[in-house]
């Protein structure tokens, strides 16, 4: 067999992969005649009691060889990752291009993998997608997906994604969906471009397609100091926010009442920008898109009320720092405002200027390092400071310059810690600093 297959790692001592023989540096060919190509596909395809696995030794050589699954969880392997399948599009939006130099260098990473769509959630546009990948996608039943659509209109998404041939976006849509795959759609809102209009035809169309996609997240156009052709993109503006609210709201009516569902989700930031209300908990459905930024404040707001009410007052009082962006810093003082007078703590908001990327991006998630250590400078700062937890990689635990909690910490001579990833962690957290100062 030709085919690359995937390379175990190492065999855990009295599993079924040890009992036959296999080894670290051997590859997996294929199982029980399909090939493999990653690990997605050798879970899909282990899932019989007896398999015959075509191997290649680090030796080189190939044998066929059974393995009896009937009484085991797993074969027992650790194999390799799967390489990224990269972007090919030059989309008008793309935020990677706007990055400054010195961030962290994961964030260049250009992905367009429907494996990671799968497992993560991330944004696909389905242009790098061939005719065996769709048929896979089906056959290993990859659902959800979320998928970057941005308009159905197929010349303008042909010249958003910055593409010199239209791809065939309905059709492969249609195929997904009826394979049974569910999907999320994204709508990258830009100005004077794929509005308006062009938002209505997008949002209906897909509409259509109910309940095979099952929302639609628009979020804003997101500009840095750091983009080309400035002058060809319109930033949203508070007046702006406040117009698609209320071009989209009789929409989301209509939605909710044909399907019980919104369908259709504006992002948090439209909201705070236009100075309108949020929707409601259960406006939300399940925050299918909430990664996204779709209901990321309301669901935060329901936790920290849930959280408050189970919390006692503290002793000896806590005196520290919370470092926000400006989207998110109003909700927080209001919240912290709540907190401080239940449990006699003196914690305060710190609104941070993104100046690493530029005064544009206001979400908590792209503070800096350095962004941090300006906005705390020449303040009482109290004790500790908490920085947002998103700001923070889960992977390696360092800021979008690469500086780390630490970095700040022996900048400005206070403990940092990073605020969690939900409003549980931020209290657990509040908790263990006042058992420590005990």
């Amino acid at each position: 067999m030709s085919g690359k297959g995937i390379k175990v790692l190492e065999v855990e001592k009295g599993s079924a992969a040890a009992e036959i023989g296999l080894a670290p540096g051997d590859r997996i060919l294929a199982v029980d005649g399909h090939e493999i190509a990653d690990e997605l596909a050798l879970k899909f395809y282990l899932s019989e009691e007896l398999v015959d696995l075509h191997i290649r030794h680090s030796n080189g050589i190939e044998e066929q060889l059974q393995a009896d699954l009937s009484n085991r969880i797993s074969l027992g392997i650790k194999v390799e990752e799967f390489r990224t399948i990269t972007c090919n599009n030059h989309c008008l939006f793309c935020f990677i291009d706007q990055l400054p130099p010195g961030v962290r260098q994961n964030l260049r990473l250009k992905d367009d993998d429907y494996r990671l769509s799968f497992l993560h959630g991330n944004y696909i546009t389905l242009t790098n997608l061939t005719p065996k990948e769709l048929d896979r996608i089906v056959e290993q039943r990859l659902s959800p997906l979320y998928v970057s659509v941005h308009t159905t209109e197929q010349e303008l998404r042909t010249r958003m994604l910055g593409r010199k041939k239209a791809d065939d976006l309905d059709g492969k849509l249609r195929k997904l969906i009826g394979g049974g795959i569910r999907l999320h759609a994204q709508v990258v809102l830009m100005p004077g471009i794929n509005d308006g209009a062009h938002l209505r035809k997008t949002l209906f169309d897909l509409y259509e397609l109910y309940p095979g996609i099952e929302s639609v997240a628009i979020v804003p156009l997101g500009l840095s100091d750091h983009r080309h052709h400035k002058e060809r993109f319109t930033p949203v503006t508070p007046a702006y926010s406040r117009r698609l609210i209320d071009q989209v709201s009789p929409w989301q009516i209509q939605f909710r009442s044909d399907t019980g569902r919104t369908f259709a989700y504006l992002a948090d930031e439209f909201y705070i920008q236009g100075g309108a209300d949020l929707p409601r908990t259960e406006l939300y459905d399940d925050f299918a898109q909430i990664e996204d930024g779709i209901g990321m404040v309301r669901n935060f707001l329901d936790e920290f009320d849930q959280e408050l009410r189970r919390c006692r007052r503290v002793r000896p009082v806590l005196h520290g720092t919370l470092v926000t962006g400006w989207l998110f810093s109003g909700v927080l003082r209001k919240c912290i405002d709540r907190f401080n007078r239940k449990l006699g703590t003196q914690l305060q908001v710190c609104e941070a200027e993104n100046r690493f990327m530029g005064k544009n991006i206001t979400v908590a998630g792209l503070l800096s390092g350095t962004d941090v250590i300006s906005a705390l400078e020449g303040r009482d700062i109290g004790d500790f400071v908490i920085v947002p937890g998103e700001a923070v990689s889960r992977v390696d635990g360092i800021l979008v310059d690469d500086l780390t909690p630490d970095d700040i910490s022996q900048t400005i001579g206070k403990p940092v810690y990073p605020g969690g990833r939900t409003v549980r962690d931020f209290f657990h957290l509040l908790l263990s600093l006042e058992c420590s100062s005990r």
